[in-house]
């Protein structure tokens, strides 16, 4: 397929075509590409006022739409709304019939091969700005996961399942694809995962929801007590007390299979795993 990318902009004032680039969004061949400038949605927001409030939430939901279709074309499905999504004309047709809050601009076509490095001058070129300077809501959970990199998975990646992707045909008992930080074996079943709670509440539940079935479905299949398990949710704790996000986590704290632990934290998985020399054990289904 043909590598094209599109400028999403804030147009705070249709009648005046006005607008603001607020980042990019680049398809290479294979999976869409993005960069959301932080210093271009503190523009917004003083262009906006009260209508900001809802800004972060509608970019989140587009890059969390792209990151779906890139994940469904991993997993080898919906390749109707991927082939849809990744061809020119689409975003061709929503620079001229968007005319909303955000906007997108018409498709500009990419003639050379699209790597980590061009992406980053095309950036540079667009935005005078690093690849590093991005969506505040999305460095935060990337730090996250860096910390859980250090402090768990760079200590237990040799010896139980890291970054472990569980998909369905090679895990028939359940129906849906899902990726664990860690997971092992000693007796008792340990694992981990990181979950973000700045994604909207329906993706949070349901991210929620499955990881609770994929413990079931593993305890049964090896006939390993819910009770004895160790399972652990690595994420921090939202700051709005009160929001649908703060009570999703404030469930998954009260309910006794799944331990919640902030990802400065993590380092406690990794110390469990070895003290009780957990190991691998999922080779046959891989």
């Amino acid at each position: 397929m043909k590598s094209f990318y599109s400028i999403l902009k804030l147009s705070p004032n249709i009648a005046t075509q006005d607008s603001v680039a607020l980042g990019l969004i680049l398809f290479d061949g294979q999976k869409f590409r993005y960069y959301i400038s932080d210093n271009k949605l503190k523009l917004a927001k003083k262009l906006t006022d009260d209508q900001t409030l809802n800004l972060k939430f509608m970019v989140n939901q587009i890059i969390e739409n792209l990151s779906n279709v890139n994940s469904d074309k991993e997993e080898e499905k919906l390749f109707y709304k991927f082939d849809s999504l990744s061809n020119s004309s689409f975003f061709d047709y929503l620079s001229k019939y968007s005319n909303g809050l955000i906007q997108f601009s018409k498709p500009n076509a990419l003639f050379e091969k699209i790597d980590d490095s061009s992406f980053e001058k095309l950036v540079y070129f667009l935005f005078k700005e690093s690849v590093t300077e991005t969506f505040t809501e999305i460095v935060d959970f990337d730090v996250s996961k860096q910390i859980v990199r250090q402090k768990l998975i760079s200590k237990v990646e040799n010896k139980v399942h890291t970054e472990y992707k569980f998909r369905q045909k090679t895990f028939p008992s359940i129906y849906f694809s899902y990726e664990m930080d860690c997971v092992g074996l000693n007796g008792s079943l340990i694992g981990a995962k990181s979950l973000s709670f700045t994604k909207s509440p329906q993706v949070i539940d349901k991210d929620i929801s499955h990881y609770f079935t994929l413990i079931s479905s593993l305890s049964s299949q090896f006939n390993k007590s819910l009770k004895e398990n160790k399972f652990y949710l690595i994420s921090e704790e939202p700051k709005e007390v009160g929001s649908k996000e703060h009570k999703l986590w404030e469930s998954v704290s009260y309910n006794d299979l799944i331990s919640v632990i902030h990802p400065e934290e993590s380092n406690v998985v990794a110390e469990l795993i070895i003290e009780k020399k957990a190991s691998k054990f999922l080779s046959e289904l891989e």
